[in-house]
């Protein structure tokens, strides 16, 4: 199995501290290393450097070299534009089908907190296992919910399709992005639905097949730049046609209108750290479900999350259920509910010509 971290995100939704020159994932969000490293790290058991890839943009692949010196070259997969995960993948299973035919592909973020890392291996590789019985499948990770949260998507769960070392591996019946309040608190206690990690299991040949089907324009790019592997030219073609591909989440190209996609239910205390009010997902917090990184001092304060630089003293009378992130030239206060509207923000000050900031 190859694993491919997708590193190519701009984390809009945790400025100021994730900018486009330094995205979150290059950041140690919840340890002591990157998040970056820690998605090859928990790979590690089952996933040897000949076997790992990272997919990233033209602007962030000096990060990527930084943080991972034993990544090969070869091995660092250059978007020369961001056109969302949809072509991300494609070039990626057309990169990968083309130098290794016939391969299996764990398509991962970078953008992740697990706290199984032993769990997460063997789900990996009971879903590739499942493979060898159903190749034309897509397989997902699905998350068991621990709340109603609106902030993520969600996959029904159907009839069992297959056992596999001891991990049932259930149909999807359907996804749904992002549902209201009500209806995701439907979904938690009907006991049928998972997050979607977005994290994926499948065969290359299997995706791009999918592209020809539902997206041939794309395809027929993405066969060009498959064809020019080995021949010299790779660089050279990616760069003239990886721009003209459709910018769409591989979501709503593939997944959701594929017809043959499974899921596995994953307990493997999974965060995604995609704002700043999911911090507390994966972080401890004190008593009163404060979370600090900085010098705080909390006066009658509940459910506040800061993030400041370590030199600085930050002080909170009265708050309760707020963020709080310094920067050198920003600063980010708002409600703990609001906290996706983080990206709203960027494009104003984009729309005003203040692009700097972002």
């Amino acid at each position: 199995m190859k694993f491919v971290i997708r590193a190519g995100g701009i984390g809009t939704r945790l400025w100021p501290f994730s900018r486009k020159n330094r995205p979150k994932q290059f950041h140690a969000m919840a340890g002591s290393t990157t998040m970056l490293q820690d998605a090859v790290a928990r790979i590690a058991p089952i996933g040897h450097g000949e076997d790992v890839f990272v997919s990233t943009g033209e602007a962030m692949a000096d990060l990527v070299r930084t943080q991972l010196p034993d990544l090969s070259a070869e091995h660092l997969l250059i978007e020369p534009a961001l056109r969302n995960t949809g072509p991300a993948v494609g070039l990626e299973c057309a990169l990968l089908e083309a130098r290794f035919p016939g391969c299996v592909v764990a398509s991962l973020g970078s953008d992740h907190y697990i706290g199984k890392n032993e769990e997460f291996c063997r789900l990996l590789q009971a879903a590739e296992a499942a493979i060898e019985s159903h190749p034309d499948y897509l397989f997902t990770l699905g998350v068991t919910p621990t709340r109603a949260e609106t902030g993520y998507g969600y996959i029904r769960r159907g009839a069992l399709l297959k056992t596999v070392r001891d991990v049932e591996i259930h149909a999807v019946d359907a996804f749904t992005e992002k549902p209201d309040i009500a209806r995701a608190q439907e979904y938690v206690e009907s006991g049928q639905y998972l997050w979607n990690s977005n994290m994926f299991v499948w065969k290359a040949e299997t995706v791009l097949n999918l592209f020809a089907r539902y997206e041939p324009e794309m395809y027929q790019i993405l066969e060009r730049i498959g064809q020019a592997v080995g021949s010299g030219r790779e660089r050279e073609v990616i760069a003239e046609a990886y721009p003209q591909l459709k910018a769409v989440a591989i979501d709503n190209a593939i997944i959701e209108r594929a017809e043959k996609v499974a899921t596995i239910e994953s307990d493997i205390e999974w965060g995604d750290i995609g704002t700043w009010a999911a911090l507390t997902d994966v972080l401890p917090t004190d008593e009163q479900g404060n979370l600090f990184s900085a010098q705080v001092v909390a006066l009658d304060s509940q459910n506040t999350t800061v993030y400041a630089p370590s030199d600085k003293v930050v002080a909170l009378i009265g708050m309760e259920d707020v963020v709080v992130v310094d920067t050198e030239d920003a600063l980010l206060i708002c409600k703990k509910d609001e906290a996706q509207r983080v990206r709203d923000v960027l494009e104003t000050l984009e729309k005003s010509g203040e692009s700097r900031y972002s």
